[in-house]
């Protein structure tokens, strides 16, 4: 997860700063505070996180079982 996060802020650092001040303020996780910020300000990509919600929960669910 480490290296997710330096990826994050080599390759977007304006929505990581953006992140990381609603990760202070909301208490919300990092990522899904970056999440959230990629998506407000490029809509354009919200098929990209229902995808990547979904593997998750996939994923999750092999593990558990």
């Amino acid at each position: 997860m480490k290296q997710l996060g330096r990826r994050r802020w080599i390759w977007s650092p304006i929505t990581s700063w953006q992140a990381r001040r609603l990760f202070r303020v909301t208490g919300m996780s990092l990522d899904e505070a970056w999440v959230k910020i990629r998506l407000t300000t490029h809509p354009e990509e919200s098929h990209l996180a229902l995808t990547r919600d979904l593997l998750t929960r996939v994923l999750f669910s092999k593990r558990a079982g």
